[in-house]
Parts: structure tokens; sequence; C-alpha cells
């Protein structure tokens, strides 16, 4: 089982993340709640060299913010270590959940605060969720209000968790997905002409920089990758 969070005033916090958009949503909770943040962990080698060797009763809570390494046994066994998935848990588990939920036509959806847990990824107890909006036209927008819903989030636990329970998710009702690899992202123009405008509007905002671009391929291996797009609604 996780350890619970020690009850005091002010939370003794780590987290793990090293995203821009998850970097701003700490700046801004550091400031705003009741949390001590004892480090900011930025890369796989530094949470197995620091984090490992914390000594029981060091951090109260760690929080996994866009993380993409998976965290030791042990450190779940000795502290509470809760993590934000942008999707509405159990929805959307697994990989590249951002890509997938605007590929499926979302424009609304929740990013979910669960437990960190021995059993699997992305099954743990659920503490919250929050809002998130995914209609942005281009992939800067949609993290950025993934860095404000973040933020609401994990406000809302420091500020409540004495008075939180997490609830188990009932993972019959949800779906998975396996991270899209670079090779996803190559698409032929017989594809995009089976595929309905709104679409391939999707498809390519979500694949925008940071994440491997759609692309198209000639006969030489040129490549005409899609950066930016736009979609123009017909006036009524």
């Amino acid at each position: 089982m996780n350890a619970s969070v020690t009850r005091k005033s002010n939370i003794r916090v780590t987290f793990l993340a090293y995203r821009d958009w998850a970097l701003k949503a700490i700046e801004k909770l550091s400031k705003s709640c009741a949390i001590e943040v004892l480090d900011i962990i930025k890369t796989e080698e530094e949470y197995k060299t620091k984090v490992i060797s914390y000594p029981d009763g060091y951090v109260d809570c760690i929080v996994l913010l866009g993380w993409s390494w998976l965290i030791k046994d042990d450190t779940l066994l000795r502290f509470l270590c809760v993590g934000m998935h942008p999707s509405d848990l159990p929805k959307f588990r697994g990989g590249s959940p951002i890509q997938h939920q605007i590929i499926a036509g979302l424009d609304r959806t929740k990013i979910s605060l669960m437990n960190i847990s021995l059993d699997g990824i992305d099954v743990g107890d659920i503490w919250l969720k929050e809002d998130w909006d995914l209609s942005g036209s281009t992939m800067n927008a949609i993290l950025s209000d993934l860095s404000s819903s973040s933020f609401r989030l994990l406000k809302n636990f420091f500020e409540n968790y004495k008075n939180l329970r997490p609830e188990k998710q009932d993972l019959s009702r949800g779906t998975y997905f396996k991270r899209r690899k670079p090779e996803n992202s190559k698409f032929t123009w017989e594809q995009f002409s089976e595929m309905k405008l709104k679409d391939i509007y999707n498809l390519i905002r979500a694949l925008e920089d940071p994440y491997p671009n759609i692309y198209v391929e000639d006969k030489e291996g040129n490549k005409l990758a899609f950066k930016e797009v736009a979609y123009i609604p017909k006036e009524i």
C-alpha cells in the first residue's frame, strides 16, 4: 500500500517533472499553496541518484507531472506517489493520451490525479479530476490549458487533502492505448482522401511540435511534414 500523507500545515513535496507546461504549473503552485517544494527532479538519472536514497519520512508526497519513466517499487511502498494523467480515467489509459483524445475528436475532457500503483500503469485510485480544454488550434494552446488545469487540480488536492479519499477505478469501463511511435505519423494521400476535413485537422494539430509531425513521403524518400493547420468551417 502507498504511504499516507503526513497531516501538517506545510506538505513537503517532491515533483518529478521536466516539461515546460509542468514546470510552469509547479512554479505557480509553489506561490499559491502551503507546500514546501523539496526537489524538482527532471531526469530519470536524477531520480535514481536522489529520490531513491530519500530516508523514510523525508517527503510527504511525490508528484509525477508529465513524467515519462517508471517509478521503483521501493519508492511506491515508502511514500505517497501521485500522478496526473491527462485523460478522464479510466478512459485513454496508457501512452500518448493527448494525441489519442484529439484524434478521437474530443474537444473537452478531464485530467485525473491518481495514486501511482504497483498493479500497473494508470490503474491507481483517483483522488480528483479537473476539466481540460482540448479545442485549442495549436499544441501550444492545448499544453497551456493543460498547465492551467494541472495547477487547479493540484491546488485543490493540497488545500483539501485532509478531507479527500481516493476512489477505485472501474477499469471495465475504460480504454487503453499504446504510445504512438514516430513511424505512426507517416500517412499517404490516399489515407487523407478517405478522411473528413475535421478529422485531418485533428490529426495534424494532435501531432504538432514537440510531437512527431504527420508527414507524407514520395518515392525518393523526400518528406512533407505538416507543422501547423487551420480549420475554417463553412459560414452558415
